[in-house]
């Protein structure tokens, strides 16, 4: 490896480099010690400068060559059907492979996985609700403790904002419904409530008077299933809260004190961006906000609404989509309970709850110490718009100044299926295609002649050009990929979700549809950058949209080129911004 043979991207640095070496060689000292005449290394016909000098250089092309010994070649041949990856995931041997990238620098205190798990006690259990262990327990005065946030004050809408923690929240088996319990001794402030209407006690009482309840969103909100009675307003939800007699014990099963149970209802578990963004993301807001997230263990319970069928594209709207919701959500549901849960994701209709051998079921209450819910404001998107189809989505940022919880979620979630979410970017840089990441016709995208571009562009010892279609991968390929990546491109849909687990410092180049939006079910010729509000306020990489239908034109091409090389000289500035300032 010579200088000569460094690629285009670091001409500028070459030349400072050389024209260094030229300068410090012409250099002659203005004295000479005696004593260094019997150096036995001769030394001594160099100045403190032109030692100090020569550090510099060695360093600086230590930092540029520094992994360019491993070996990288082409990954595609002629053929747009044959794309193929050389390297193998979690192969030390290659560019790509994890152990050869795991001496990260860590930093500990960003770190927001789950405490470290302990065994489960099954031996002492009385029974097993959907994986957890479970307790008989009666107890008299078995009261619940609430506290809500974000009200609004708007009387027929502050509900979609509202998101509230439980301690002591069941779900009854047999009614399939959740419940509280509060004590008779509330109802004493109702009639003052009444008299002074401005009197505010919604965080800690659930029930302000007999006829008024707080109420919360149990999912996030599709603006395209309306205000119609079956429509939006079907998501408004309040676990029942009743008041036990004073004198009397309530018989329940308790799940381990360091369980989360979460109720929610799925937006759109079977399109993966709507699944980790709609339903994990405010699950997992939930969890940081009221100080939850150091718990163990989570139980999320997908609510399955009551009456009519499910809403429009939600899990229970056909039996198909009910089928693909449960294979989405199997897949990723380690992101959140991490890989040694080996259950499905539990409804309120479909739960696995067993006595213990050797005993019976005596109650029909399985309770939680920590609980939450209320999705509706916290999702991707919020209460008021969608994402990205409608120029009115574009009025609103939902997500301005969130870039640092949505990092501590990515990392949550990648700790959780015991993947390194800490990467250093270091050549050869890794630039990944992901092919076919939508199952939508106009967002089908062939990017062999992209990869044949950056293939001519740059050397392959600088770069590993990979490309991947991601949904014929396992979860922790997928995220051993995305965590371990430069420079991702992508299509914008459901599939661009693996983006968020490109490490900090990381490019995400998004096609997207220039003339694909939608309002009221017809075509508006729009752009239709979709999840936008969340793509351009991930602050720990760099986003940027490229038009789908004019990408094969010479100016297209160019500039994606042109881009690509500015990320990576953008990169090699970051890792050497000690030599230059």
């Amino acid at each position: 490896w010579s200088l000569h043979s460094l690629p285009d991207l670091t001409k500028h640095t070459r030349r400072r480099v050389m024209n260094a070496s030229s300068k410090m060689t012409s250099m002659q000292p203005n004295r000479q010690p005696p004593s260094a005449k019997r150096s036995i290394l001769k030394i001594s016909k160099c100045s403190p400068i032109s030692v100090l000098g020569l550090g510099l250089i060695v360093t600086q092309l230590l930092i540029f060559n520094v992994g360019v010994r491993f070996s990288s070649q082409p990954i595609v041949n002629d053929s747009p059907s044959s794309l193929t990856a050389v390297h193998t995931v979690g192969d030390s041997s290659s560019a790509g492979g994890v152990a050869g990238r795991q001496a990260q620098e860590t930093d500990a205190q960003s770190q927001h996985g789950r405490a470290q798990r302990q065994p489960l006690d099954f031996e002492s259990a009385d029974a097993v609700f959907h994986g957890y262990p479970v307790q008989l327990k009666e107890r008299k005065h078995a009261f619940s403790v609430s506290h809500c946030v974000g009200e609004n004050y708007q009387e027929s809408k502050a509900w979609m904002e509202r998101s509230c923690k439980f301690s002591f929240l069941c779900f009854d088996v047999k009614e399939k419904e959740f419940s509280m319990y509060q004590p008779s001794t509330d109802a004493d402030i109702y009639e003052h409530l009444e008299k002074r209407p401005f009197i505010d006690v919604t965080q800690s009482y659930m029930k302000q008077s007999v006829n008024k309840t707080n109420t919360m969103s149990l999912g996030g909100i599709n603006q395209k299933w309306t205000w119609k009675p079956n429509g939006i307003p079907r998501l408004e939800w309040s676990p029942q809260i009743k008041t036990p007699p004073i004198d009397e014990s309530l018989s329940f099963y308790e799940l381990p004190r360091d369980v989360v149970m979460v109720p929610f209802h799925s937006l759109n578990g079977g399109n993966p961006g709507h699944l980790v963004w709609d339903d994990f993301l405010p699950i997992y807001t939930l969890l940081t906000m009221f100080d939850l997230e150091t718990e163990k263990y989570l139980l999320p319970i997908r609510y399955v609404l009551k009456g009519d069928r499910g809403l429009w594209a939600s899990c229970d709207f056909k039996k198909e989509k009910t089928e693909t919701c449960a294979a989405m959500q199997k897949k990723f549901l380690p992101l959140m309970v991490g890989l040694e849960y080996q259950k499905s994701l539990a409804t309120t209709e479909q739960f696995e709850f067993l006595p213990a051998l050797g005993k019976e079921l005596k109650s029909n209450l399985v309770c939680s110490r920590h609980a939450a819910a209320g999705l509706g404001g916290i999702t991707d998107h919020g209460t008021k718009k969608s994402h990205g189809w409608e120029m009115a989505d574009y009025e609103i940022t939902h997500n301005h100044g969130r870039g640092g919880q949505l990092y501590s979620f990515r990392n949550f979630m990648l700790n959780n299926i015991g993947v390194n979410p800490y990467f250093k970017h270091k050549p050869p840089f890794r630039i990944v295609f992901s092919e076919n990441s939508s199952d939508v016709p106009n967002r089908v995208i062939d990017f062999h002649r992209q990869i044949k571009r950056l293939q001519a562009a740059f050397n392959p010892d600088y770069v590993s050009i990979e490309s991947y279609v991601f949904k014929e991968l396992t979860l922790q390929e997928q995220m051993e990929i995305a965590s371990q990546t430069s420079i991702f491109v992508t299509g914008c849909g459901g599939g661009a979700v693996t983006g968020m687990f490109l490490p900090k410092g990381a490019s995400l180049l998004l096609y997207y549809v220039e003339n694909g939006g939608v309002s009221n079910n017809i075509p508006t010729g729009t752009p239709a950058r979709l999840d936008w509000d969340l793509f351009n306020n991930l602050a720990y990489i760099r986003t940027h949209w490229l038009p789908r239908k004019s990408m094969p034109s010479h100016t297209d091409m160019g500039a994606f080129v042109l881009l690509v090389r500015h990320e990576l000289d953008g990169l090699l500035r970051e890792n050497s911004y000690d030599y230059w300032f």
